[in-house]
């Protein structure tokens, strides 16, 4: 998979790989880093089929100058899952996913 990367600063949902779009689900990892000075970040990253069906795969606070990496059992299928983001505030965070 190519790397994508992403840059939020609002309270938002965003969509980080959408379904059927020929980016890859393969991932081995993707990192979520907060580098706003004061500012923590609940986030909650999940698959989302489009309707109803959404498996979360983490949800956590990430402190203001901290980094969340994940590298175990991130790939999905990417014909069936939307993988989104959900932000709770404006603090600047960057997704970068290998």
């Amino acid at each position: 998979m190519a790397t994508t990367y992403a840059n939020i600063s609002s309270a938002t949902t965003t969509t980080l790989i959408t379904k059927g779009s020929g980016v890859s689900g393969s991932i081995s990892k993707i990192t979520i880093a907060n580098h706003d000075d004061s500012d923590s970040n609940t986030i909650q990253l999940h698959l989302y089929d489009g309707s109803s069906v959404t498996y979360v795969i983490a949800e956590t606070v990430i402190p203001a100058r901290a980094t969340l990496v994940l590298e175990d059992n991130v790939s999905f299928n990417s014909g069936l899952y939307n993988l989104r983001l959900i932000t709770s505030s404006t603090a600047d965070t960057t997704v970068i996913i290998k």
